[in-house]
């Protein structure tokens, strides 16, 4: 694949398009956001336009679901949803709302074309914040300036602008092509890693400790689960590339979503098989993810590891109890709420889980923000009873950042598509911050459980070691 010149819109059309946007801010004396989605017809890998965006070293975002030839690639920051404290995501909420009075918005009925947000929420608001995650917010959804969408095989190119009654158009709008212009298209190159000097984690014994803390509460009544989450931290040469991370993760799980936050300071990333909720057309899809286990050797050995998955007593109400409590949260925000009536089995590259689809039609009036207000922290990541279970994590823990928290997207009609954002890391220049967890109930067993979180570590590893092989 060569290089290539984006078949960007004209300047001419892009300042007729501001000018209504301009009319609109002063017959409203406010900012007016304008969105102009424009088909492209160019040959565009959206891993290499992703790895090129990083050399202007603003902000940046990715959102991949390889399996469905769905791909979104964010550049700049037209508006920030950017929050901090205990409301943020109402907050973010209002903001987005705010956002899209008065809007001007010309885009196609497809999935990620119009003005789209991305970016995600802090796990736990109320933990105090560790200074690895400062260039993090509490909320933090981004509307980027420029949004390249793939979709099964067809590519969209929407451009986002705030217009203000005294806006110059035309300058605007010559500014905004000739940054497309100049926006490199050159193929990624290679797949490299520096050599990794050092790893520091909690070791075998630390986590055991942990686990029997939390057998405890359990035994005493205070908690029936609470999902433990292990660090792992690598230490380089040199930087780690992000570029490198995301085309390993999108070739070896490309059943996952593959996602990327890069403000231009640390970037978090990851390849997450969890699902927390999709809507479209009014329509919620969502899949609760709980109880885990091995991939086998061979394909007897698979199945045996399945069967001993579906038998497990311990494994079945770690799950029933994610998808008891996700359904009950829903009762308020849906209609027709159903989901399946029996348990089916995700297989991933190195580990398989316990999974339930569900469907509902959301009543009117709601959107994708809803129901991950509703649904996060599900018992899938926190445990149950909810405060409880946080409020472990917080003591034990401290912050997780953004480690297991909502990351996704909404655009303009309230649908998009949030996910559990496991199987994640946190990339500060040199150094690493890897994340996996197990949930704990009644019977856990604080060395598989250990186990547990070292397959669940492995996706990761994998692409920050820069080899094909899982480790």
């Amino acid at each position: 694949m060569t290089s290539v010149m984006l078949q960007t819109p004209t300047s001419d059309a892009l300042a007729e398009f501001l000018t209504q946007g301009r009319e609109i801010a002063i017959q409203s004396n406010k900012p007016v956001l304008t969105s102009f989605s424009h088909r492209l017809h160019d040959d565009i890998d959206c891993l290499s336009l992703f790895a090129n965006i990083g050399k202007s070293n603003g902000y940046r975002a990715f959102w991949g679901r390889p399996a469905q030839d769905f791909w979104l690639v964010g550049k700049g920051n037209a508006a920030g949803l950017v929050f901090n404290g205990s409301q943020a995501m109402d907050e973010a909420v209002q903001a987005y709302r705010s956002l899209l009075e008065n809007a001007l918005i010309e885009a196609p009925d497809i999935p990620g074309t119009g003005p789209v947000c991305m970016g995600g929420f802090r796990f736990d608001p109320q933990a105090p914040k560790d200074a690895d995650w400062s260039d993090f917010s509490d909320a933090g959804m981004v509307l980027p300036q420029f949004l390249f969408t793939r979709s099964v095989s067809a590519f969209w190119l929407t451009v986002n602008a705030i217009i203000e009654s005294d806006t110059d158009v035309a300058m605007r709008a010559k500014e905004l092509v000739t940054e497309l212009q100049n926006l490199d298209t050159d193929p990624l190159d290679g797949n490299y890693q520096p050599e990794i000097k050092k790893v520091t984690q909690d070791y075998l014994p630390q986590y055991c400790e942990y686990v029997r803390s939390a057998l405890r509460n359990i035994e005493e009544g205070l908690l029936a689960k609470v999902v433990l989450a292990r660090r792992k931290i690598l230490y380089a040469e040199e930087p780690f590339s992000i570029d490198s991370a995301i085309k390993q993760l999108t070739t070896n799980y490309p059943d996952c979503v593959i996602f990327a936050f890069d403000n231009g300071k640390s970037i978090f990333f990851g390849a997450t098989p969890e699902s927390l909720a999709s809507v479209s057309n009014g329509i919620l899809n969502l899949t609760c993810l709980a109880g885990s286990t091995a991939r086998g050797a061979t394909p007897e050995e698979d199945y045996e590891f399945e069967r001993q998955l579906f038998e497990s007593q311990k494994e079945r109400w770690e799950h029933n109890a994610v998808v008891a409590t996700v359904t009950e949260s829903l009762q308020d925000l849906c209609r027709e709420l159903n989901w399946d009536s029996e348990l089916n089995v995700l297989k991933l590259r190195n580990v398989q889980h316990l999974l339930t689809s569900v469907t509902a039609n959301l009543h009117s009036g709601n959107n994708i923000f809803d129901v991950v207000k509703k649904l996060h922290p599900t018992p899938a990541v926190a445990g149950v009873p909810t405060s409880e279970a946080m409020s472990f994590i917080r003591q034990n823990e401290g912050d997780r950042g953004w480690y297991a928290a909502p990351v996704g997207c909404i655009d303009h009609m309230g649908g998009g598509e949030f996910v559990v954002a496991i199987r994640s890391a946190l990339l500060l220049d040199k150094r690493a911050i890897l994340y996996a967890g197990a949930g704990i109930v009644k019977g856990s067993d604080p060395e598989q459980e250990f186990q547990e979180t070292e397959l669940k570590f492995q996706p990761i590893l994998s692409a920050l070691h820069g080899r094909n092989n899982v480790i």
